[in-house]
């Protein structure tokens, strides 16, 4: 990837000033499912910047999660999104408690969550309904726990989670994913999704490395030409701002920064480990530019603004009367974008 389309200055002051703004936040606010994710994105920030507070801090929200371990009869995105930073934090620190808590956590995705027939988790039972979101939050976990443990039956499940999902929701004339798939009816929800679409593109670039590095090689070919497909259409959507629109396809709805963060986090993985298939001179220019945006978007308080709330899905009106402002998992994502940015442009 070439460095000088990459403002690292800029990269390393806004993600401080994010960083630095969520270590106080994330301790002291009212809990949300996106609280894990911002955890998440903490840690990250601190490996990049060598900073302790933000994981001081990440440890200081989990160590309440980890006298009652976690909650597995509540809302599943909850408990489910807590995974990552559990293991993120024993990856750290060592701390057999937080693998500990993530197994339990995983145990159950695996083994007790509703699902479909053909094994897509469903999150809100006794619906049918498969949520490109929920790409996200069983896969990447499940890889990294499997990984760890030197379980290739879990790092296997977590690939069909990925293609499952594909399945139910790819958009076959443009590769792109629609935010619900309502399996009873075989229909699915209205509009593509900007920030659904970005769930999925993360998702995979966590889960392929690891396929890789197991040598799953078929499970990885089929994940990579799904996510190479999706991504080269994102690419073709962004706009001139560096963002994309909250409808991915309509240009009539407005722009919004969360899903260029895990765009630009997804688009680096892509870069760095040579997708077949992506078309790279525009994947490069856009990963630029998005990352140019949502420092932008970074504002003096060290709060990443322009983010849609949180979204069910409706028709094209109702996406496009979502809310702007801040929220957790957003920032969470974008403090992963930003320190891959960091590391990335770090000599070898």
């Amino acid at each position: 990837m070439d460095s000088d389309l990459i403002d690292v200055e800029s990269i390393a002051r806004s993600l401080r000033r994010l960083a630095i703004h969520a270590s106080v936040e994330l301790p002291a606010k009212q809990p949300h499912w996106g609280d894990a994710i911002l955890c998440d994105g903490m840690l990250a920030a601190a490996d990049a910047l060598g900073l302790d507070a933000p994981r001081v801090a990440a440890e200081k929200w989990f160590a309440r999660k980890l006298a009652t371990g976690p909650k597995l009869d509540g809302w599943f995105w909850f408990w489910a999104a807590e995974a990552m930073p559990a293991l993120g934090l024993h990856a750290r620190t060592g701390r057999a408690e937080y693998l500990d808590y993530a197994r339990k956590i995983l145990a159950a995705v695996e083994t007790t969550a509703a699902r479909t027939p053909d094994g897509a988790i469903v999150p809100h039972p006794p619906a049918m309904e498969v949520w490109v979101d929920v790409s996200y939050f069983t896969a990447p976990a499940m890889a990294r726990l499997g990984a760890l443990l030197g379980d290739r039956a879990k790092i296997e499940w977590a690939a069909r989670q990925i293609l499952t999902h594909y399945k139910h929701l790819v958009d076959p004339a443009t590769g792109l994913l629609w935010h619900v798939a309502y399996v009873d009816k075989k229909s699915h929800s209205q509009c593509l999704w900007a920030r659904g679409n970005s769930w999925f593109s993360i998702a995979s670039a966590d889960v392929l490395p690891i396929l890789e590095q197991q040598g799953l090689r078929e499970k990885f070919d089929a994940i990579e030409s799904a996510v190479v497909r999706q991504l080269n259409a994102i690419v073709a959507l962004q706009d001139a701002s560096g963002l994309w629109h909250t409808v991915i396809d309509r240009p009539d709805s407005y722009l919004e920064a969360s899903s260029a963060a895990a765009f630009a986090c997804a688009l680096g993985a892509a870069l760095r480990d040579r997708y077949r298939g992506l078309d790279v001179a525009r994947a490069r220019s856009a990963y630029a530019r998005a990352l140019a945006a949502i420092c932008a978007k970074i504002n003096d308080d060290g709060e990443f603004t322009c983010v849609s709330q949180q979204t069910p899905p409706g028709d094209f009106d109702f996406y496009n009367s979502i809310e702007l402002g801040t929220a957790s998992y957003a920032s969470g994502i974008c403090m992963m974008a930003l320190s891959d940015a960091l590391a990335a442009a770090k000599p070898n």
